[in-house]
């Protein structure tokens, strides 16, 4: 090479500097000064960037054809790799790899790699080198003049090829990150195909789901569709950058860290110190595409970063776990609260006040509401006991303990709550009820919020409705699609009475809301009524009903009516003067639905019944009852053959040599074995045989029967089934029965 056209043709690529900045474009030395490459951007002015600030510019070359890359020279396939090099810059960056040649030009080095058929070149400056070394694998130094003359027009290789390093010691973090090539990479979604991870139609209806949901990313949709595990995704995004991924629950985090980096710039920006090591900061992050993030860091913490992979779920509990007690300390030195058990007594209203009001409660209560709407909670538990304050989610239906924190945190963290909920701070001696709205993501998620006094301190649950989420399709219920047409048949009646029935936390709201989104297709006046109004939908007239002040379900039905409905909610039928007046309105020509609390679908009529109501006024109006309750669903990413009680297979009447299937706990599924929940449900439609069977004093067996007959699955079968199709397990089975 003698002239500075041959060491940068013209040609695309990436110059990447030294403080991690990319700069991409046609790149040659014409017109540019003999120290510095001239690179024009697809859009914009053409810059002149001095070879002093490269770190490296990576290009890619004619030969990149997909082929097979042979040397002439050799007759060899020159993909494989024929040199290890090692190059110490000048600001400690220490960089290793395989590679297919070197060859040392006028102005700096040149590494070649190939991977499969596409050629890669690496140009690093002699600016910034401090040392380079070459060796041919297995054996003697390596001259970069020797690399053959076709080596001189590849360019350094994909490592996306590479495994990704996972490490578990400060030892052999340092060690991967000496080893990165730092080098441009595939697309994800291809690293993931050649890794056997996903096939190419699971990536090209990603891609296509991609186009719906802006704002996503690939690896986030696919792992909410399941077709991959968010540790196989960030392993492949480590392996994209050439990153070390770290499996946190098994890393030594280096204490002398957690001093120096304060927990809030952790959560800030979403990632865990590692150790420091040579003046540089070694962090686990969630994103390595977030290059934005990782600049503002090392810009804050004022030291050179070098980054790792993790999963979101681990980064967190990592946080949680190692910063859990020092913010509590730093909480309580802050607020110069003190340990005694009846601190909340001895404080007054403004005291209290003011300790809701304080930074460091309110980072701590923002953060236990947004880590539960990540982790996908529906109630947040915050329950006082002798010694200390337990944090509990529940997931799926099951609580997970988060964390505990110290006692004397309670009543500002109470007072904060109740600040939020617009809740009297004063009251100490009673229930109260609240509700708030934060905003989580560019999403809306309303809160329901629950204060009871206890002998030990005020317990508090706090309800998260995603209002995303909860609004689905009667199609996405989970019914079969017998029975999701004959639920789409009784929604399109022009009046009658449709009841969803179950217990608290049964998804009776869910079903409901999707009932309503069937009938607003039909273009008619829907009103609701309901305490509270959990999801806002657009098109309906919603009520809130208010005890306190006499409007209750009653009192409001009595005024839509004069309001033109054609349809008509009710959130809960809970007395008798309430289902007189929704039965009335079925009898009027409205469609109405509600819910009521009972265990059975036939059980249901049994209980209106007992309520007062006319047999023939129940056999007039009442279209169906969906019985239902929200059974776990197994893991899928470990799902194991279950050991099943004797006891549960004689009550569920299975045969002992029955097969059933359940997950035995993996980091996907918090060691609960479960992932997600579905619904178990009985479908009663009332047809000419039950309409005969209701009567003063009818069992709920007389109704069942006919209904049974007619082809109702009884919800106990129901589950039975998805048990069978290894959707659930047996003992979820057995939890749900209804006899």
């Amino acid at each position: 090479m003698t002239t500075d056209e041959e060491e940068f043709p013209t040609k695309p690529g990436v110059v990447v500097l030294l403080d991690g900045a990319r700069v991409e474009g046609e790149m040659t030395r014409s017109g540019a000064p003999n120290d510095a490459i001239l690179v024009k951007p697809r859009s914009g002015d053409s810059q002149a960037i001095r070879l002093s600030s490269v770190r490296y510019v990576l290009s890619r070359t004619s030969r990149s054809n997909g082929e097979a890359v042979q040397d002439p020279d050799s007759g060899q396939d020159a993909s494989r790799p024929r040199e290890l090099y090692r190059i110490k810059y000048r600001d400690g960056h220490v960089v290793k790899g395989a590679i297919q040649g070197s060859v040392k030009g006028k102005c700096g080095v040149h590494l070649f790699r190939a991977q499969g058929g596409v050629l890669w070149e690496m140009f690093i400056p002699h600016d910034v080198i401090d040392e380079f070394r070459s060796v041919p694998v297995g054996g003697r130094r390596r001259s970069g003049e020797e690399a053959s003359a076709p080596m001189r027009e590849a360019a350094v290789a994909n490592p996306s090829a590479l495994h990704a390093r996972t490490v578990s010691t400060m030892e052999e973090l340092k060690s991967v990150s000496a080893q990165r090539a730092d080098f441009s990479s595939r697309p994800l979604g291809q690293i993931l195909v050649d890794a056997g991870l996903i096939s190419k139609k699971d990536l090209q209806e990603g891609l296509a789901s991609l186009e719906r949901a802006p704002g996503k990313r690939l690896g986030d949709l696919l792992v909410e569709t399941g077709r991959l595990t968010a540790t196989e995704l960030h392993e492949a995004l480590a392996r994209q950058f050439d990153l070390p991924f770290v499996d946190l629950r098994k890393f030594e985090v280096d204490p002398s860290v957690l001093s120096l980096i304060p927990a809030a710039l952790a959560r800030k920006y979403n990632f865990m110190p590692l150790m420091l090591h040579d003046d540089h900061l070694y962090i686990a992050i969630e994103n390595p595409h977030d290059v934005d993030a990782v600049n503002a860091l090392r810009f804050v913490v004022g030291r050179n970063v070098e980054v790792a992979v993790s999963t979101q779920e681990d980064i967190s509990w990592a946080i949680t776990t190692y910063y859990g007690a020092q913010e509590d300390e730093e909480a309580l030195e802050e607020l110069e609260s003190r340990e005694a058990d009846d601190a909340a007594d001895k404080k007054d209203i403004v005291e209290v006040e003011r300790l809701g009001r304080e930074k460091p409660v309110v980072r701590m209560v923002e953060y236990i509401i947004t880590e539960a709407i990540r982790r996908g909670a529906s109630d947040i538990h915050i329950r006082p006991s002798q010694g200390e304050v337990s944090l509990v989610y529940r997931i799926d239906g099951s609580l997970v303990k988060v964390r505990s924190f110290r006692k004397a945190l309670l009543p500002a963290v109470v007072s904060r709550i109740k600040i939020i909920g617009r809740m009297d701070i004063s009251e100490r001696r009673l229930p109260q009820d609240g509700q708030a709205r934060v905003v989580y993501k560019g999403k809306a998620v309303d809160l329901r919020i629950s204060v009871i006094p206890t002998v030990e301190g005020e317990s508090i649950v706090i309800r998260i409705l995603d209002t995303d989420v909860g609004i689905r399709s009667v199609s996405q219920l989970g019914l079969t699609d017998i029975d999701t047409r004959i639920l789409e048949g009784l929604l399109h009646k022009s009046y009658g009475l449709f009841l969803v029935t179950g217990p608290t936390g049964s998804g009776k709201s869910t079903t409901l809301y999707a009932a309503l989104n069937e009938l607003i297709k039909q273009n008619i006046n829907i009103i609701t009524v309901e305490d509270p109004v959990e999801y806002h939908i657009d098109s309906i007239e919603q009520i809130q009903v208010k005890p306190d002040v006499g409007y209750t379900f009653a009192e409001a039905l009595r005024h839509i009516l004069r309001h033109d409905p054609d349809a008509i909610m009710i959130g809960e039928i809970r007395d008798q003067e309430t289902a007189k007046i929704a039965v009335e309105s079925a009898l009027t020509g409205h469609v109405v639905l509600s819910t009521l609390h009972t265990n059975s679908a036939a059980a249901t009529i049994v209980r209106l019944l007992e309520m007062g109501l006319e047999s023939y006024l129940i056999s007039s109006t009442l279209l169906g009852v969906l019985a239902q309750r929200l059974i776990r669903r197994n893991c899928a990413h470990c799902l194991d053959v279950e050991e099943v009680d004797s006891a549960i297979r004689q009550s569920l009447r299975v045969s002992q040599d029955e097969v059933f299937y359940k997950g035995k706990g993996c980091e996907q599924c918090n060691g609960t074995g479960y992932k997600g929940r579905m619904v178990a449900y009985e479908l009663l439609l009332v047809d000419e045989a039950v309409r005969e069977s209701i009567e003063p004093g009818v069992p709920a067996a007389a109704i069942q029967k006919p209904a049974l007959a007619a082809g109702m699955v009884p919800l106990t079968a129901n589950a039975l089934a998805s048990a069978r199709a290894k959707l659930t397990s047996l003992a979820e089975v057995y939890r749900v029965q209804l006899g």
